[in-house]
């Protein structure tokens, strides 16, 4: 089940420049888009289904969609930012996830601040044509950010062994993982190899595949094409209450009511 990023079709539904207050503040709340918020200025903690992120000058916050989020910024230190929120579509016409993790250091860079500053301004300007050119820019920025994060251009060694098995696991989440076996793609000691994934992911090794299998899940079941047991067996999991278990954990609803609501 090897995933086409290149067919990726962003859809805006709503973008700021964003210079926060020193009382500024985000209430929790369920989000039915991707958040994608570049920060570069002061700081930020983003509390994403309960884990809190901190963010500084430089950093990508990447919240999935049916995430429950929340933030606070440093009074002393207030955040701005370009927030993007957006619906994802493949060309196909499946929902997507992006493969990032949800905080990402990338750095402080002309190329993005650029891109952004245009993006601004044919927001602002909703001109006829401008959802077009909108939707253009931001394919450009994704594909900076894939290149960045998920190809990682500038990586360290240790980027590159984590961004080779994150590959692995968005290709392969319908097979039998094991944290050994992934840490052998990359010749490190299992515990070894369990910590750098989590440094950099912010997630265990096997909290993470559980996540990656859930959200495919969960389109599949919105698609409705599929029972919820076959979904499990195509996302991964041998054992159908086991899996009801896992997407309840990590969604906070069954698997059922996906069903029922779609």
């Amino acid at each position: 089940m090897t995933i086409d990023y290149d067919g990726i079709v962003p859809e805006m539904r709503y973008f700021i420049c964003r210079y926060c207050t020193s009382n500024w503040s985000m209430p929790e709340s369920t989000i039915d888009f991707v958040d994608l918020t570049y920060v570069f200025e002061g700081s930020v903690t983003y509390i994403v289904n309960g884990v809190p992120y901190h963010a500084e000058k430089g950093d990508l916050i990447c919240i999935p969609s049916r995430s429950k989020r929340q933030a606070e910024i440093d009074p002393d230190r207030p955040m701005a930012a370009y927030a993007a929120n957006l619906w994802l579509y493949h060309l196909t016409g499946r929902d997507v996830s992006l493969p990032f993790p949800i905080h990402s250091k990338i750095g402080l860079r002309d190329d993005l601040l650029t891109l952004y500053k245009e993006l601004n301004l044919e927001w602002m300007q909703k001109k006829p044509g401008s959802s077009m050119r909108v939707r253009a820019i931001m394919l450009s920025i994704l594909h900076k950010y894939f290149r960045l994060i998920w190809y990682r251009d500038t990586a360290d060694h240790a980027d590159l062994h984590v961004s080779k098995v994150l590959r692995y696991i968005h290709e392969n989440y319908h097979l039998r993982l094991e944290v050994k076996e992934l840490a052998r793609l990359v010749d490190l000691n299992p515990s070894y190899f369990g910590t750098l994934f989590k440094k950099h992911t912010g997630s265990a090794v096997k909290e993470y595949i559980n996540k990656v299998r859930v959200n495919n899940a969960e389109n599949m079941l919105v698609s409705g094409e599929f029972s919820i047991t076959e979904t499990a067996y195509r996302c991964g999991f041998e054992d159908v209450f086991y899996f009801s278990k896992v997407f309840k954990k990590v969604k906070g609803y069954s698997p059922s009511r996906v069903k029922m609501v779609w």
